[in-house]
Parts: structure tokens; sequence; C-alpha cells
């Protein structure tokens, strides 16, 4: 018996072991910021937790041509026509000055003044914690050590086998610690990949996606008898495809993919 182990008592411990390193890295990963603080979010915010930047704008910009604010020039160029929408957030007062003067999609997401209100705008999320600052982020790549800490005591235990010439159990144990091994070091790999957002933000949008459910692109929903503020909560809470319904021509010169237009987490979310 290699290390006085047999190999189904060392399996056994093996994934007792993987087990009680999971206890540790999945509720890291759940809890951290988990409270908020800070007043509601607005549609634009929603849509930077769904999508980040480029749904944020598409939003933002949507908010001005629902309202009659933005037209379609030539070369594929946006212009607006009149003020924003009163109580505007930040981000859609910066696209309206950016659009004063005709110029293309692209040219507007540059714009420094643009820049400057995504920057505030994520600034804000992250103060009240609906994004995790980096230390946070940290600390949930810290909590999978663990688990490659079993990996790592697995692998050694048949590297050990295989240059003292001894027996690290029968062939299915060999077989069945191998397969552990490799299963535990790609399910620490896929824990570290940490999310940009925070159990609150995540929590939030599944909440949406339930309570907004009849919108979903998927139910197929009659966007011509939809308002306004249901079409740009669509947009914000499961991609810019509702935008692509009612303005074709205007979607795709501000970025819409008709090829993309589900954020991944809300692809994710609905493959778990």
């Amino acid at each position: 018996m290699l290390w006085g182990v047999s190999g189904p008592v060392f399996l056994l411990d093996y994934l007792a072991g993987v087990a009680g390193a999971l206890a540790i890295a999945l509720p890291v990963r759940a809890l951290v910021g988990w409270r908020t603080r800070g007043e509601p979010l607005s549609t634009v915010e929603l849509a930077y937790l769904t999508d980040r930047a480029g749904l944020a704008c598409q939003v933002g910009v949507a908010t001005l041509r629902r309202a009659g604010v933005v037209h379609l020039g030539e070369l594929a160029t946006l212009s607006v026509d009149g003020p924003p929408p009163s109580g505007s957030a930040p981000l859609v007062r910066a696209l309206h000055a950016a659009l004063r003067r005709p110029q293309t999609w692209a040219a507007a997401l540059a714009d420094p003044g643009v820049g400057r209100a995504l920057r505030r705008l994520v600034g804000r999320l992250v103060r009240d914690g609906w994004l995790l600052t980096p230390a946070q982020r940290r600390r949930i790549a810290f909590g999978t050590l663990p688990l490659f800490a079993v990996a790592v005591v697995g692998v050694t235990r048949l590297v050990d086998s295989a240059v003292e010439h001894r027996t690290a159990g029968g062939p299915a144990s060999v077989v069945g610690l191998l397969l552990c091994c490799l299963a535990t070091a790609l399910g620490g790999w896929w824990l570290c990949e940490v999310p940009e957002t925070g159990a609150a933000a995540r929590r939030l949008l599944r909440r949406r996606r339930r309570t907004h459910a009849e919108l979903a692109p998927e139910r197929r929903p009659a966007w011509s008898e939809r308002d306004t503020a249901e079409l740009l909560t669509a947009m914000a809470v499961f991609g810019p495809r509702p935008l692509l319904a009612v303005d074709p021509r205007f979607a795709e010169l501000v970025g819409v993919d008709p090829e993309r237009t589900r954020p991944r987490e809300y692809v994710t979310a609905k493959a778990n």
C-alpha cells in the first residue's frame, strides 16, 4: 500500500478532500459582493451589468431614438435633433452631446465625454457593490487554491507510484484517481474565471429575468404592442435583440450583431 493507504480508501479520502475544497470555493464565490448600497439601478446601469459598456451604450442611444431625438444620416452617421429626455442618465446625455455633430457610432463611442460617463458609471457600480473590486476578485481566486492543493496531492501519489514502482491500488483505483485529478483540475480552472459582477448583481439579474420573462426574445413578444420602457428593459436584461426587431437599420448602425444578440451571462444562466 503506497503511503500506508490502500487505493480505495485513498480515493474516498480524495473525494472527501474535493468536497471540503468545494465547500470553501463555492461559498466564497457566492458571497463576495453580496451586499450593495446606494440608489436603485437605472436601465443603462442594469445593461452594463448584463453585457458591459457596449450594451449600456446601445440602451442609452435607444433611449434617444425612442424619444425621437436621434436621426439616421448619410454614410452611416447618426445625429440628434432636440434635447434629451428629462431625467436621462449621464451616459444618455453624454451620447446626446457626442451626436450633436453627425458622426458614426464608432466615433460616438470614442468621444471623450462618453468615455468619462462610462468611467463614472463603472465607479458608481464598484462603489455601491454591484461590480467587484480587484481585492474581491483576488479573494474569489484564492478560494480555489484548496481545490488545486487536493489535485496536487492526488497527482503526487500517482507519480510516487510510478517512480517507486509501488502500486497505488488496483487498476480501478488508479484510473479512478487519475480521472478525479483531471476533473478537479478542470473544475479549479473553471472556478478561476472570476466574474466582474458581485453576487448581488447576479442575483438581481436572475430576478429581473424571471420578472420580465414575457419579454425574453425566445417568447417572441409582439414588440409593436410594447412601450418604450418595456423595450429598454428587455434590452438591458436580455440583450439588444428587441431593438433589432423594431428598428433593424438603426440597430445595425449602433453595432447590434444579428449573429450575437444574447449576452454571454444570459446564455450561461439558461444553460445552467
